[in-house]
């Protein structure tokens, strides 16, 4: 990254900081680009010379803050997404606590902007984020168990997404009031519904 690529670049994330810290005090509906923009010490014509509006920015906080969980989240032993097809099955369950519970853990911490986004999905390319987890990530474990119809795999985990997203979004709008191991525990239930709870 060049010199002027990385003051672009810290610029947008002066921005998007900016609006998380805004989001503390007011509503996403009730913050306009000049709050942002004087949150950020930026100008009009700085803003808009990264987003179009106020919901480009939240997209971009909101893809920043899910890239700095998978960032800075440590299990016991890394992901490695480009090895999936390496592991043998008892690896590819992610459907655990130990997996589920840093994720919670990030939301809970984060509630007010996956709050905002979860009310706004629509202005949100979620698809993109599926998508790309369904190739990266599904696909190679449901080959593990001799599944191969990528458009079977593609419709059968749309329907887990979404439905932990359900979980996820119904938990977020109570303000992640309900137990943090509760709603792992609903998690894991929904997706393997003869595990223990």
């Amino acid at each position: 990254m060049n010199r002027s690529e990385s003051k672009f670049q810290n610029t947008a994330n002066k921005m998007g900081g900016a609006l998380v810290t805004l989001l503390e005090s007011k509503e996403f509906t009730d913050i306009s680009i000049m709050d942002i923009c004087n949150a950020a010490g930026v100008n009009r014509s700085t803003f808009y010379a990264h987003y179009d509006n106020t919901y480009d920015l939240l997209k971009q906080a909101y893809q920043g803050m899910i890239a700095n969980f998978l960032s800075e989240c440590t299990f016991d032993e890394p992901v490695d997404l480009a090895n999936m097809r390496k592991l043998n099955k008892d690896d590819l369950n992610f459907i655990t606590p130990k997996y589920l519970l840093p994720y919670l853990e990030y939301i809970r911490t984060h509630k007010r902007l996956f709050k905002i986004y979860a009310e706004n999905a629509s202005a949100f390319d979620a698809n993109e984020m599926d998508n790309y987890m369904i190739e990266n990530l599904f696909v190679p474990i449901y080959a593990k168990y001799g599944v191969r119809d990528k458009k079977l795999i593609y419709y059968m985990q749309k329907y887990f997404l979404k439905g932990i997203d359900a979980i996820i979004h119904e938990w977020v709008r109570g303000d992640c009031e309900d137990d943090i191991l509760f709603i792992c525990e609903i998690i894991i239930y929904c997706v393997r519904p003869n595990s223990e709870i």
